[in-house]
């Protein structure tokens, strides 16, 4: 691979990959969102009438996010219309709710209705795109969690959003073909009703397009050929069976892939994209560039890797869901490590070794944290948790072998309430049977040494 065009292809990555740090919400504590969602596409209108429930917050700690384009009409609890503060955000709005009196604790039930107007980009003269736009382009409207065109709970002591819920929603569309909520499978319009007990990031994909369905993927919108789309659908089957073969756990989820004509004007080689997992989006970029048909698997070994990255999280962010101080780690380090293991078994031992090499492009200069000595999850940033953590995990896999290192992933996943925090790094790999002379070893030489020549020295052994 030419360097360059690995730099390309991992800048496309590492912009994919923004949304991914969100993850499905554990149910038992996720809130649920119902009610009706009425939508025109060609008019931009969207008008809702919502129903929170099972907000798991008890006191007044609480806010309600919502996209600044849309206009309220009430908040009404049980029994009063709640009256509501709204500080100036920058794509939303933070509503605090109060009675008149004082601010009011977190109600069992919160009915909120809504309505708002946005543009269509059918022309080129909008000059951005990202998640928090609710886009709509003449054809398709999409709509992410990151946008909050659903009312969205927020946790101000944690200072989390509740961007995760159960749901019973009525979505009509009067002048939509399909209708798409995240989680569910796609509908006809012009109604559809989507029912899930499991949380989700409540993606909306609507508008004039077609479904193609097959065993391990749904593909919304992608005009790929019958025959295209199966061979698309069988590389990620590959990459499934991969990593239920080295994590010994059922992969339990039916991916669905959405393109979307992105409003903003792109070059023919640009696109970008983003997950709110189980959906792999892309804007400006069309899945039938990504096969070549005379192999039947993905034209360059960087989309394979990206794939693997984002099933990967089916596993880490699913079955278990990270927190505390190595939260990024295990999050995202670990699931990067996978893809590099499941593109080796695709592209072969080159692939890693261009890896390794062009990862030192990423770390030139970079001060590192030692992983023992990590002690709040933002010191793990993009760069440490998607080059260097998963350096770090090749590198230990020199040390004790593959088996021990599925092994330690295999132990990570059965400890789910666990937090995973160094300690419980350390208890993993022991469980793996990484003895504790092969884990000092691995402390004195690699972890605590801050001298990353040291870490692509004990790398380049990969070679041989």
């Amino acid at each position: 691979m030419k360097p360059n065009c690995f730099l390309i292809a991992i800048s496309f990555i590492f912009w994919m990959l923004i949304s991914s740090n969100h993850i499905l919400a554990q149910n038992s504590s996720a809130p649920h969102i119902s009610g009706k969602v009425r939508i025109s596409m060609k008019d931009g209108l969207i008008a809702s009438d919502i129903i929170l429930s099972n907000i798991p917050i008890k006191d007044t700690a609480f806010r309600i996010n919502l996209n600044r384009g849309m206009n309220i009409k009430l908040f009404k609890d049980s029994a009063t219309v709640l009256k509501y503060n709204n500080p100036p955000g920058d794509e939303y709005i933070s509503y605090r709710l109060h009675n008149g009196k004082g601010y009011v604790d977190a109600p069992k039930k919160l009915n909120i209705t809504y309505s708002g107007a946005f543009p269509i980009y059918n022309e080129s003269n909008n000059f951005y795109d990202y998640q928090g736009v609710i886009a709509l382009n003449g054809k398709t409207l999409r709509a992410t969690n990151y946008s909050k065109w659903y009312p969205v709970i927020y946790d101000t002591k944690n200072d989390t959003e509740l961007l995760d819920m159960t749901y019973d929603l009525m979505v009509e569309c009067t002048d939509c073909k399909t209708i798409f909520l995240n989680g569910s499978e796609a509908q006809p319009g012009p109604i559809a009703r989507f029912k899930s007990e499991k949380a989700y990031g409540l993606l909306l994909f609507t508008g004039d397009y077609e479904v193609q369905k097959f065993s391990e993927s749904n593909f919304l919108n992608a005009e790929m050929p019958v025959d295209m789309a199966e061979a698309f659908n069988k590389q990620i089957s590959s990459i499934k069976g991969f990593l239920e073969s080295k994590l010994e756990i059922p992969y339990g989820q039916k991916i669905t892939f959405i393109q979307h004509k992105a409003i903003e004007p792109y070059g023919p080689n640009k696109s970008w994209g983003f997950v709110v997992f189980p959906s792999i989006a892309v804007a400006g970029g069309r899945f039938n560039d990504q096969i070549d048909m005379k192999t039947k698997k993905f034209n360059h070994l960087i989309k394979c890797s990206f794939y693997a990255h984002e099933l990967s999280h089916y596993y880490f962010g699913t079955v278990l869901i990270p927190d505390s101080t190595l939260r990024w780690f295990f999050l995202e380090s670990i699931p990067e490590y996978l893809s590099v293991k499941a593109t080796e078994k695709e592209y072969g031992k080159q692939a890693t070794v261009d890896y390794i090499n062009n990862a030192k492009t990423f770390l030139e200069k970079k001060t590192i944290i030692p992983l023992s000595k990590i002690t709040k999850p933002e010191q793990i940033d993009d760069v440490y948790r998607y080059t260097y953590g998963p350096l770090l995990l090749l590198a230990l896999e020199k040390k004790v072998g593959e088996k021990k290192i599925y092994k330690m992933f295999q132990k990570a996943l059965a400890g789910k309430n666990s937090k995973t925090d160094y300690s419980f790094l350390v208890k993993i790999a022991k469980e793996a049977a990484i003895s504790g002379l092969e884990w000092k070893s691995f402390e004195d030489d690699l972890i605590n040494n801050q001298q990353l020549d040291v870490l692509f020295e004990h790398l380049n052994t990969v070679k041989k």
